[in-house]
């Protein structure tokens, strides 16, 4: 469809069956190094550049991530990524423990937003690329980690440092603003004991920051119509996520053929009420000056416990 300034639809274009609409191609040249300092440590430089054909709209007000997945089109452009990576690594006591750490940073091109007033259910029977703008982006950021290969008790932990931004002059009144998924920290710690031939048990915890999204600003009536005036693009954060999941195994029988074991487990252990999205409740009454907007949390998946029995040929 095309439209004129007032939004009304003036032409539309057919395709025949099979029709080729828009070719895209690009190159997608990559790049490592790995410099060895010592028997135990070393260096590695990676850059890449990547295109995709399919992107992810995402709509942040009221904190509820409504994602529609849009292929290329004559309007909507390959997402373009080159990201450039550099990290240090090291094991010691006889590679018992392996650590590294990374920098990188990714530029961004050709990404799509929701336009200013625009959600994804708005003119259904319209072409989904009318209510879209372009813009670009850039990530960076650091990750930790450190891992234990060896002895009774294995695990690892990592920890990520991240900033994800966007730049569209069609939005936030043209000011660079943080992306939906935006996470600064995330912390990953995982463990496991054997306690002997037969039993052993595990820990997983992970911690990470809430998305981002846009608040209301004030509604005002007009008309009898009510409006909702929007704050600045993705400038709340939902509370953070984290999560501890405990584990025990036992290996009820083991052959040179076979293997069956049960596995005990709770997920969510201590019932952390991990937020999804965040709505808004009207209350009270405009003409008694009473209306207001409360904040509500919508939470999933409490402490749930499980038994698995697994069964492998060996």
């Amino acid at each position: 469809y095309t439209k004129n300034a007032d939004g009304a639809i003036e032409d539309t274009v057919s395709y025949r069956q099979g029709q080729n609409v828009k070719t895209y191609t690009g190159w997608e040249p990559r790049f490592s190094a790995r410099y060895r300092l010592s028997q135990k440590s070393s260096v590695k430089l990676g850059w890449v550049r990547n295109y995709q054909y399919i992107h992810l709209a995402s709509f942040s007000a009221l904190g509820l991530p409504s994602d529609l997945w849009l292929p290329s089109s004559d309007v909507i452009q390959p997402q373009i990524g080159s990201q450039l990576s550099f990290g240090y690594f090291h094991n010691f006591q006889r590679n018992t423990y392996e650590a590294s750490v990374e920098v990188f940073y990714k530029q961004m091109d050709n990404l799509i937003e929701y336009r200013e007033g625009a959600s994804p259910n708005e003119n259904i029977s319209d072409n989904p690329d009318n209510n879209l703008t372009f813009g670009s982006g850039e990530s960076y950021g650091v990750e930790l980690f450190i891992k234990k290969n060896s002895g009774r008790l294995t695990g690892w932990i990592g920890y990520t440092w991240s900033k994800s931004i966007r730049f569209f002059d069609d939005l936030n009144n043209g000011k660079s603003f943080l992306a939906i998924y935006d996470r600064p920290h995330d912390i990953s710690v995982v463990g496991n004991y054997k306690l002997n031939e037969k039993w052993s048990v595990g820990a997983v915890f992970v911690y990470g920051s809430g998305a981002n999204y846009t608040p209301p600003k004030s509604r005002f009536l007009i008309n009898g119509q009510l409006y909702t005036e929007w704050g600045d693009r993705n400038t709340k954060r939902l509370p953070a996520y984290h999560r501890l999941d405990l584990a025990a195994t036992y290996i009820a029988r083991k052959t040179e053929r076979y293997e069956s074991s049960f596995v005990f487990s709770v997920y969510n252990a201590y019932n952390r009420q991990n937020p999804f999205f965040i709505y808004y409740e009207e209350q009270g009454r405009i003409a008694q000056g009473t209306y207001g907007l409360q904040p509500r949390q919508v939470t999933l998946f409490p402490i749930i416990p499980s038994v698995t029995w697994n069964f492998k040929f060996l």
